[in-house]
C-alpha cells in the first residue's frame, strides 16, 4: 500500500508549477517585445544566446521537488520492528484519608499528592507502575502496568469517599504490595508513600522493615505542615468544618517525625512535598539505582518509508548550485 505519510507538504509543488509558469510567460514577453524593437535576424541571434545560458532555474525547481517529497515522505510496504526495555517495578500509594483534604498545602494536601504521583508516573512511564489507594484500609486500584495514562486517570477520581473506613493504614499498603509480589513472583522496586502520616496504624514500622528486607525501597513524602489545618468538609453543597464530639475544630498535623523514622527503615528517604524543585529530582536519585530486571518485548509494524531516496539528491543540487552558481549568469 502506497501513501505519503505528511500528505499536507505537497502543496510546497504548487511553488514550483508557479516558478516554472512564471518562467515561460517572461520568455514569451521578452520574446514578443524584441520583434517589436529589432529586425526578425538580431532577434534570433539574441534568443540562441539567451538559450544557451546554463538553466539553473530547472536544477532549482528539481531540488524542490525533491525536498518536497522527502519531507511528504513516500511509504510503501511494512516492516517489523521488534523491541526490548528493561523495566522496574514502582508502587505509588495515596492517602485518601479525610485529613487529607486540610488545605494547609494548597489547594488541598489531595490535590498537591495527586499532582505529585502524576508526575512520577510521567516521568517514569518507561517502568512498571502500580496504584495502592488507602486510609483505614489499603486496596489495590491498579496493578502493575506501563499505561501511565490510565494511572493518572484513576488519579484524578481519588477521593475519600471511596475509602470504606478512616484512618491511615500504611503498613497494610505496604503488605498489600508484598502479597501481589509474591503472587506474579515481579522483582522488587519502589514504594512511593504520599501521605500526612497522621492517624496511622501500629504495623507500618513493621512492614516497612519487612518490605526493606525483602529488597524493597521505600520512599515517603509528607503533604501538609507541622502547623496543622481544619478540615473541610462539604454537606448538601455547604462547606463546614470538621469537629470533635466536643464541638471543637479538627486540627490535623503532619507527622514529620513518624514518616522520617519509617523512611530510614525503609532504606529510602523522606521528602517533603512543598519543597517542589528538588522534589522530582530526588525521587528519580532513589530510583535511579533500582535494578531494571523485568524484560519486555513488543514487536510491531511500521511502515518502510523512502524519503532518503529523494533528501540525498534534492540536497546534493541544493549544494551544487550554492557552491558554482555565482561563477556563472543565470536566465
Amino acid at each position: 500500500m502506497f501513501r505519503f505519510e505528511h500528505p499536507g507538504f505537497l502543496w510546497l509543488t504548487a511553488l514550483a508549477v508557479g516558478v516554472l509558469v512564471f518562467y515561460y510567460v517572461r520568455r514569451y514577453l521578452l520574446s514578443h517585445d524584441w520583434n517589436r524593437w529589432g529586425s526578425e535576424v538580431s532577434n534570433l541571434k539574441v534568443l540562441n544566446q539567451d538559450r544557451m545560458k546554463p538553466k539553473w532555474m530547472w536544477l532549482g525547481l528539481a531540488s524542490t521537488l525533491l525536498l518536497t517529497l522527502a519531507a511528504a515522505n513516500p511509504q510503501w510496504g511494512y516492516r517489523s520492528v521488534a523491541v526490548e526495555s528493561k523495566s522496574a517495578d514502582i508502587y505509588l500509594a495515596l492517602d485518601i484519608s479525610n485529613s487529607m483534604l486540610a488545605e494547609d498545602v494548597p489547594p488541598s494536601r489531595l490535590e498537591k499528592a495527586k499532582r505529585i504521583a502524576m508526575d512520577i508516573s510521567t516521568r517514569f512511564q518507561s517502568d512498571r507502575v502500580g496504584l495502592i489507594l488507602f486510609a483505614g484500609n489499603a486496596y489495590m486500584q491498579s496493578p502493575l502496568t506501563t499505561d501511565w495514562h490510565a494511572i493518572q486517570l484513576f488519579l484524578n477520581a481519588a477521593h475519600p469517599d471511596q475509602a470504606g473506613t478512616q484512618g491511615t493504614a500504611i503498613g497494610e499498603a505496604i503488605r498489600l504490595v508484598l502479597h501481589t509480589n509474591d503472587k506474579e513472583e515481579a522483582s522488587q522496586g519502589a514504594i512511593i508513600i504520599l501521605t500526612d502520616g497522621e492517624d496511622h496504624d501500629g504495623d507500618a514500622p513493621e512492614a516497612i522493615t519487612e518490605a526493606a528486607e525483602g529488597g524493597w525501597l521505600t520512599c515517603i513524602i509528607g503533604v501538609g505542615t507541622e502547623a496543622g489545618s481544619t478540615i473541610p468538609n462539604t454537606l448538601d453543597g455547604q462547606k463546614y468544618t470538621k469537629r470533635d464530639q466536643n464541638g471543637q475544630p479538627v486540627v490535623t498535623k503532619l507527622n514529620k517525625s513518624l514518616m522520617v523514622d519509617l523512611a530510614e527503615k525503609g532504606k529510602g528517604k523522606y521528602l517533603d512535598a512543598s519543597n517542589s524543585n528538588q522534589l522530582m529530582p530526588e525521587i528519580e536519585d532513589a530510583i535511579a539505582g533500582l535494578e531494571r530486571t523485568q524484560m519486555e518485548k513488543r514487536s510491531f509494524t511500521e511502515h518502510r518509508s523512502y524519503f532518503q531516496w529523494f533528501l540525498l539528491p534534492g540536497l546534493l543540487i541544493l549544494l551544487f548550485l550554492v557552491t558554482v552558481n555565482y561563477k556563472f549568469d543565470v536566465v
